[in-house]
């Protein structure tokens, strides 16, 4: 009776029906609870405790008790640390940044006619654009792009390697000669070695296509310029990319060089940063749109502030996550149904919950691609009781297949792990646009709040939250400093 309530219910997200599983009088062993708002949002979450409880507790307000009002207490402490630029947490902020007017324009404006500017900038047939970036300068736009429908459509592409092989083969992928190419170069200080590589290789190509062409030196280096956009720290100094090639368009050089890694922003977290949004602008998203997921994420960071479990999905997610960890579920399988998840969704998701909580306890793949290894390593009997899962799916009533088979995957899962269940609205074959800002900001939260609670539990509270550093990186890239065995020359 419960599997069948759950199958018909759970992936059909309708509050009423919810509560009647999670509040009878005699409570089952599965139980489900979400968000407790007057109309569904956008994005909008399920929690099921498995068949074999092995707790008390049946719903998330029962994991709320039980931890003790924790949350409040982490929520407090991150609203006091949010506002300290040393503590790295401007991306709280950053959607209603892009957002604000400075006299008659926004950032965003600003943004969107940079992209216009480096599409103009062609022969006869629009360019393609290349980002050069590594970690969340790269899975943050891929993710963007394809959640709003417009990934692997040929507009945008994206380049990271180092190897020759790998350089040449990219070249052959694209279709395209190198003049019929544009830029985008995303990093904060420039050094980046795999990012300056990139750099440095494709615009010494282009510098040899056009003195093949019969320009000068100078011309040709101008002409090469013309196809990049950089985004890079805003303050400039000597050593800094920022301070190498000036402030504005149309100055020193033909860059296009009013796009910014705001400070206080990490790469996991720059979703909603400049190199996101210019490559979906590029790309064709409209700014209409773009507006829409930036007002969300700003209302989400809202939410994510308020002690009110009811209205903050990140405070749910991570209560959810801190009860898994703690009662032996310490595997975490994120698992995302559906191709417009795919493209930077498996690797985005993972830099953020590996980097910000510094375990190796996680795993993330597109379903159902994954299905049959995934299901195989979480049903073995060995295994059965370590998983925690998290479904994130769109909007079932897309199709009845879809939520069919949404709903055997989830009564699988049930009976012997924890499920979390995202479900995202569909609109015009892409991710809602609400859905989008409130799910990335959303997770934004619940990853650093978990991080928070785990600590909170044992009353272990750092000076600086680790979640949002990455001070361990620079392990590998201090073996490429000059003078080093393993000194690099980016481009060679």
């Amino acid at each position: 009776m419960i599997s069948e309530l759950l199958l018909s219910m759970m992936i059909n997200p309708d509050l009423d029906k919810l509560n009647l599983i999670a509040h009878t009088d005699k409570k089952p062993a599965v139980a489900a609870t979400q968000q407790t708002k007057a109309e569904r949002t956008p994005f909008t979450q399920a929690f099921v405790i498995q068949e074999d409880n092995r707790t008390n507790m049946y719903n998330i307000e029962d994991i709320q008790k039980y931890y003790d009002n924790l949350i409040n207490l982490v929520i407090k402490d991150f609203s006091a640390r949010k506002s300290n630029p040393k503590e790295f947490l401007k991306w709280v902020d950053l959607p209603s940044e892009q957002l604000a007017k400075h006299g008659t324009k926004s950032h965003l404006d600003e943004i969107y006619d940079q992209a216009q500017i480096l599409k103009s900038r062609k022969t006869t047939e629009e360019r393609p654009l290349v980002v050069l970036g590594i970690g969340g300068s790269k899975h943050t736009a891929e993710f963007l792009l394809n959640m709003n429908g417009v990934g692997n459509k040929g507009k945008v592409y994206f380049y990271s390697d180092i190897d020759p092989v790998s350089f040449d083969n990219f070249l052959q992928e694209v279709h395209k000669p190198i003049n019929e190419l544009n830029f985008l170069v995303v990093s904060k200080s420039g050094t980046t070695f795999e990012t300056k590589d990139g750099f440095l290789r494709f615009e010494y190509k282009l510098f040899e296509y056009y003195k093949n062409q019969g320009l000068s030196d100078k011309d040709a280096l101008s002409a090469a310029q013309s196809h990049f956009a950089i985004c890079t720290d805003k303050t400039p100094n000597g050593k800094n990319l920022r301070g190498k090639i000036g402030l504005k368009n149309g100055k020193d050089n033909n860059y296009i060089k009013e796009l910014y890694i705001h400070d206080g922003v990490g790469g996991r977290f720059s979703m909603f940063d400049d190199a996101g949004l210019f490559a979906a602008a590029y790309a064709g998203v409209t700014k209409d749109k773009a507006t829409r997921i930036l007002k969300s994420a700003a209302q989400t960071s809202k939410n994510c502030l308020n002690n009110d479990i009811k209205i903050n999905p990140a405070a749910r997610s991570a209560l959810f996550n801190l009860y898994a960890y703690q009662f032996g579920y310490k595997l975490k399988q994120q698992q995302y149904f559906g191709r417009l998840f795919e493209g930077g969704g498996e690797n985005w998701i993972k830099q953020l919950y590996l980097e910000s909580l510094k375990d190796f306890d996680f795993n993330a793949t597109k379903a159902p691609d994954s299905m049959h290894y995934a299901s195989e390593g979480f049903f073995y009997p060995a295994n059965r009781d370590k998983y925690h899962v998290v479904m994130t799916a769109m909007s079932p009533e897309i199709s009845p297949n879809y939520k069919k088979y949404l709903g055997a995957i989830l009564i699988s899962y049930a009976e012997k792990v924890p499920v979390e269940m995202e479900i995202l609205d569909v609109e015009n074959d892409a991710i809602k646009p609400e859905a989008i800002g409130e799910y990335v900001q959303a997770k934004h939260f619940e990853i650093v709040y978990t991080g928070m609670l785990r600590r909170q539990a044992k009353a272990q509270m750092p000076e600086k939250l680790p979640e949002v550093f990455q001070s361990h990186v620079e392990v590998y890239k201090n073996k490429f400093k000059p003078n080093s065995p393993y000194e690099l020359a980016p481009g060679q």
